[in-house]
């Protein structure tokens, strides 16, 4: 076989050739030198001085192979994982320095394919002016959890933190403690807290704080809103989808206010599929079917979870707990806000469903620019 004047060596050429190239193929294949088996993090923060330590110890294990051995070592496996820790204040990524040194965990008699390292990581910085919260980040890539303790101002913390691929750490408060026990003394740091809260929002504040979450943190709650009126405005069928998304969306805010439903990191690329999925609904049916419902309650999960994810919802609580009167008061004016923006959609829309074209020219653009949004939001999180 030949193409413009040279033979293929693939199709009818040498079969030697064919060989050695597949040989060295097979060759090049990455093997997998010394590796990072398990990883144990503690987190020291330093409110006085305002700075950071992140002490992590890394077992490494060999390959069976010397020569992989000889081109990854310990070190080398141990800055890559660290690659993967992201170290964040108020959400924005810091550059720690890193410093490696190498331990010995295994005795003189284990044979060295066998012998086990441990690698001590050090990544260190200081805490950003004006920095609130410590936060950890764990590369999506990352091939394991972390186990992550913080320890603030010499206290450690009560609990561990277990930190997937692609997740957060629970935030950490570094506002400097004046005195006391930040851990222990939990008591006397909520009453503080408390009271700076009373100080700062009056229940008013926090009726307004519930209505910008819902409204100025992202335009996807009223494009789910939007996107549930498109495919019909019956109010039967309207009232059903209110009450279920606004009964789904507080219980999972009063979940992940006690603890019990942690936001996942993709909370708000959950919210804009479900968005996007009742906008398609829309565009290729003309009446509601069975899994509407269901859609909808999915709907309002993930939009509960999405504003406790705000900067409004953390400005609000401040480290502390929110108490049930201002969870309430937090719920009614996303609530508020909620029926807002679904009185005056359903008024515009009631206005144009009397014309023979609205479906043609007001529910099919609509929905395809709802669907278009939430699709590129869930698509710019991989870019």
């Amino acid at each position: 076989m030949r193409l413009h004047g040279c033979r293929l060596p693939l199709a009818g050429g040498d079969p030697l050739l064919f060989l050695w190239i597949l040989l060295f193929g097979l060759l090049v294949l990455p093997a997998q030198a010394h590796r990072v088996s398990s990883v144990s993090l503690i987190t020291y923060l330093d409110t006085k001085d305002r700075t950071f330590a992140l002490d992590a110890a890394m077992e490494v294990v060999p390959s069976e192979d010397p020569a992989m051995n000889d081109q990854v070592s310990p070190e080398d496996a141990a800055r890559e994982f660290a690659s993967y820790l992201i170290v964040m204040f108020d959400q924005t990524e810091q550059k720690p320095e890193i410093e490696v040194s190498v331990q010995e965990t295994s005795d003189e008699e284990t044979p060295e394919e066998l012998r086990r390292r441990q690698v001590l990581t050090k990544l260190k910085g200081g805490i950003p002016d004006g920095a609130k919260e410590f936060l950890l980040y764990l590369d999506p890539r990352c091939p394991m959890a972390v186990v992550m303790v913080a320890v603030k101002d010499d206290q450690p913390s009560r609990r561990m933190q277990v930190i997937l691929a692609g997740e957060y750490s629970r935030p950490v408060s570094v506002l400097p403690v004046e005195e006391g026990d930040p851990f222990s003394k939990e008591t006397e740091a909520a009453a503080g807290s408390a009271s700076a809260l009373e100080k700062k929002f009056g229940p008013l504040g926090v009726f307004a704080s519930g209505w910008r979450a819902f409204l100025h943190e992202s335009a996807i709650p009223t494009l789910l809103v939007i996107a549930m009126l498109l495919l019909t405005l019956g109010r039967t069928s309207v009232l059903w989808q209110a009450g279920i998304l606004l009964l789904a969306q507080g219980l999972a805010v009063s979940l992940a206010v006690w603890g019990l439903m942690p936001a996942p990191a993709w909370v708000w690329q959950g919210l804009a599929a479900v968005a996007s999925l009742v906008a398609i609904e829309a565009l290729l049916h003309h009446q509601l079917k069975a899994w509407r419902y269901p859609l909808i309650a999915a709907g309002g999960m993930f939009l509960g979870l999405a504003l406790i994810d705000t900067a409004v919802y953390r400005e609000l609580i401040a480290g502390a707990d929110l108490g049930t009167g201002r969870l309430v008061l937090f719920l009614l004016g996303t609530e508020a806000a909620f029926f807002l923006v679904i009185l005056v959609v359903a008024a515009n829309l009631l206005s144009l469903s009397r014309f023979d074209w609205y479906r043609k020219s007001v529910v099919t653009p609509l929905s395809v620019l709802v669907a278009g949004y939430c699709l590129f939001t869930i698509v710019e999180r991989f870019l």
